[in-house]
């Protein structure tokens, strides 16, 4: 367990006495400062909370405490590649979201997609896809030591935190499960030694959003403590939803449709936005000097538009507007902006399908539930911790997802993912040469996916007075279950050796069924060979897996490290459980294999210039093989899941830290990251042959074959390309400048952000390629000298760029002949201007 509670005298009705002072709060609080040193913009942050003025003279940049190998370690010795994001860096740059501290550091792209997977998440351009449910994400996310890989993490805000780690490369031996490409590790703060409340309010112009965060914390006894905190945000908007009313073109009166169905509404929310409110508790303590215990409660309510205004039409369009099955829509664009275009359904349609809103308005509704145990027992040089998780997600949505005003794609979605999962760790601290780790890990989860889906509104069933095209309900379950052990050894002071490895066992069960369908989704009477119910597509998934690891560490002194690592990883396959079920589907269409990793990198760490200057270097070559991709298929309304064949990465990247003195900091981070794909061909993106097309005079689209010299199936030969969201380069560099006047201080920060060009889509559709661009984000605090209240002006995006985080093809967009299928995209928002006021009792 990380830290224990300080004994402190503190009683109950103190503590009781400082509730009821929180209403006489004139200013909220900033967060509180976490414990030990920190560099860059954070080592301002942490010379800031010294009683005296910021001045010329030498600067440390200080050391940060990390647990990148489950141990308290620093930053400067510990042998991994990580980088560090601290609460300064967090509320200068109004970072709210996994989203927003991921963009300040190099190579981590991460975007909240909603519907389906909920998000993806990319370090160094390794990531899977984020429009399938049942595909687990190649970065993990740990809060507080409780591991998920479920996308939808992308949708959440992150608030109340002590320090985010983001570990690069494969972690497999010491962390759960699913972290091929990399782990975040976000730890939130534990309460105070002291009676504390704190809280910060922001208002930002653009999207006109406001927030407003509150925390008390304190001991409750001698050796007990809690921390409540609590955040709430509303956001009107920063999109605009430019859908309008407009006869509909797909409106078929012979089917017997009721007359209200010809009418398309438009929308009734042209400002698309949404609200949340978060809440966490603490309770930590140590009732003996052996025993410590630590429990995190967290809920969570998101209330948005629903996910199709989590995306946009970005083309390629035929014309100046997109189109629906070849229709145009007038009021929509094909241009990476802050406009997006979704219509309500008529209530005549919604009202048919489940989860309808009376208006046909669109919503989604995201609740989470997380609780995190740790228990620690330190006997003598043993220290036994075990760590309990619990996570529930459910989002409930009703959308339209075409990006047009006619959204005849929409559908009524309700998933609930759940996972229980214990760790149990054994670590010494021996005096001697020898030391070491060993654990278990154990986790069961469970995935349910409900589609209500509308394909066209000419297929309404008078009979069953229904617009669907399909129902359908869906199950995985799996267990997994992993065993880990790290030896280190010390032959001399200055050398260190570690090596372990770690076995795991995942099984999965799964299936698939239409409740209602028509056409060739109507399969309430198909027997699916391997199936052992009439109507069910189901399916088995067991693999085992090692994955070793070796490390050797020099460290010629105290303030130098040098290492050389082995390093593998391991993702679990599974199933797609998004790909609508149809009489021909079968259970090859829906499983996908295992994703591995192996390779090495080496890292050099100091700290110079009397500890002003900290440098970290590191070199890296991966190689992972069967990559989960999956892409859209038109002719089927489909997607197809496949394991692309091998991705080849090498690079390296540099951190500098310097405070040359007290009243400034410079930071900068730069990565070289060359990923190529070898020995896979996948499918092209989605295109429409021209009415009579033969294959004998059909022509493929740019980058695209024919998989045969008969059929007009196309594919995509991805050999020496690099995979979706992997740009070569990317980089930051910023300054923080703290001027005293007086009683009050003037702190002033710049960061300029660099990403080169990468494709959004698995499928490299043109239209998905973000070409290079530079971010810049700036603020100005005023504050007391010892951080009491404080008022700050806080920029994001200052040059107003939108720019891609994630595509797809779009369904109904490949409907114009001779032309490449149109896409959606998740787009970055753009340019932010808040005001925040922050204070602490």
């Amino acid at each position: 367990m990380r830290g224990t509670m300080k004994r402190a005298p503190m009683t109950r009705g103190m503590l009781a006495s400082g509730i009821s002072g929180l209403a006489l709060l004139a200013l909220p609080a900033t967060a509180q400062t976490a414990p030990g040193a920190v560099s860059g913009p954070d080592a301002a942050a942490q010379a800031e909370a010294q009683t005296e003025p910021a001045s010329t003279e030498p600067a440390s940049t200080g050391d940060i405490v990390v647990t990148a190998r489950r141990r308290s370690e620093t930053l400067n010795t510990v042998p991994v590649i990580v980088s560090v994001v601290g609460q300064a860096q967090i509320a200068n740059n109004n970072a709210t979201d996994l989203s927003k501290i991921g963009e300040l550091t190099p190579t981590v792209i991460i975007g909240a997609y909603k519907s389906n997977g909920g998000g993806s998440i990319a370090i160094r351009g390794i990531s899977s896809p984020a429009n399938q449910a049942g595909f687990e994400q190649a970065v993990s996310v740990a809060i507080d030591g409780v591991q998920t890989s479920d996308g939808r993490i992308a949708q959440l805000g992150i608030f109340d935190v002590q320090q985010v780690e983001v570990l690069k490369g494969p972690q497999a031996l010491l962390f759960g499960k699913n972290n091929t490409a990399g782990v975040i590790s976000i730890a939130t703060a534990d309460p105070t030694d002291r009676l504390e409340i704190s809280g910060r309010t922001s208002y930002e112009f653009v999207g006109d959003e406001s927030t407003t965060d509150v925390a008390i914390s304190g001991p409750l006894s001698e050796t007990f403590g809690a921390r409540l905190a609590v955040r709430y945000r509303n956001l009107d908007g920063w999109l605009r939803n430019t859908a309008r009313p407009i006869a509909n073109p797909f409106y078929r009166a012979a089917t017997g449709a009721p007359a209200g169905a010809a009418q398309l509404p438009g929308t009734t929310d042209t400002r698309p936005g949404d609200k949340e409110i978060l809440a966490r508790l603490t309770l930590k303590g140590e009732p003996s000097d052996n025993f410590t215990f630590r429990a995190k409660s967290f809920f969570a309510r998101n209330k948005d538009a629903g996910p199709g205004t989590a995306t946009q039409n970005i083309g390629p369009c035929t014309g100046a507007t997109p189109r629906m099955y070849g229709i145009a829509d007038p009021a929509a664009d094909c241009v990476v902006d802050n406009r997006t275009t979704i219509g309500n359904l008529p209530a005549a349609i919604s009202t048919t399908m489940r989860g309808g809103t009376a208006d046909g308005s669109p919503y989604g509704k995201l609740t989470v539930l997380t609780q995190a145990i740790d228990l620690g027992w330190k006997l003598g040089a043993v220290s036994i911790d075990t760590t309990t998780g619990y996570n529930y997600t459910k989002y409930r949505f009703f959308s339209g997802l075409d990006q047009t005003s006619y959204s005849q794609l929409a559908f009524f979605n309700e998933q609930r993912a759940e996972q229980f999962s214990q760790e149990l760790r054994v670590t010494s601290d021996l005096q001697g040469p020898f030391n070491f780790m060993a654990g278990g890990f154990y986790q069961t989860s469970r995935l349910h996916d409900n589609n209500d889906t509308k394909l066209n509104d000419g297929n309404y069933n008078a009979a069953a007075n229904r617009y669907s095209t399909y129902e359908d309900f869906s199950l995985q379950t799996g267990n997994t279950l992993s065993g880990f052990a790290q030896v280190l050894v010390k032959p001399v002071e200055t050398i260190e050796i570690a090596g372990g490895a770690r076995y795991t066992r995942e099984r999965k069960r799964f299936s698939k069924q239409n409740l209602y369908g028509i056409g060739t989704f109507n399969t309430l009477n198909t027997a699916y060979p391997g199936s052992s119910r009439i109507g069910y597509l189901e399916g088995k998934f067991e693999d085992s897996n090692v994955s070793p690891e070796a490390t050797v560490t020099w460290r010629p002194d105290s303030s130098k490290t040098l290492f050389i690592a082995y390093k593998t990883g391991f993702k679990s396959g599974g199933f797609g459980l998004t790909s609508p079920l149809q009489t021909g589907t079968r259970i090859g269409d829906t499983d996908f294999d295992s994703e591995k990793a192996r390779g090495f990198e080496a890292g050099a760490k100091g700290l110079f210039l009397d500890g002003r200057l900290r440098v970290n270097v590191a070199a890296f070559a991966y190689k992972f093989t069967d990559l989960q991709v999956n892409t859209y298929d038109p002719a089927r309304v489909a997607y197809t899941i496949n394991n692309a064949g091998e991705v080849r990465q090498r690079g390296g990247e540099a951190e500098v830290n310097y405070a040359p003195f007290q009243a400034l900091t410079l930071h900068g981070a730069i990565a070289y990251t060359h990923n190529r794909f070898r020995n896979f061909v996948g499918q092209c993106y989605g295109y429409a042959f021209p009415t009579g097309t033969v294959r004998a005079t059909a022509t493929a689209p740019a980058n695209c074959s024919f998989v045969n010299a008969t059929a007009l199936t196309l594919q995509q030969d991805f050999n020496g390309r690099a995979p979706a969201r992997s740009p070569d380069w990317a980089g930051n560099g910023g300054a923080e400048v703290t001027i005293p006047l007086g009683a009050y201080k003037l702190a002033v920060t710049g960061d300029a952000f660099y990403s080169g060009s990468y494709y959004a889509a698995e499928t490299m559709a043109p239209s998905t390629l973000q070409r290079s661009l530079w971010r810049f984000n700036a603020s100005a605090r005023v504050a007391e000298i010892d951080d009491r209240w404080s008022v700050s002006v806080i920029g994001r995006n200052l040059t107003n760029k939108y720019y891609l985080l994630y595509a797809a093809d779009r369904t109904g967009g490949a409907s114009v002949p001779g032309a490449i299928s149109e896409q959606r995209g998740v787009i970055a928002r753009g340019r932010e201007v808040a005001l925040q006021l922050s204070g602490k009792f």
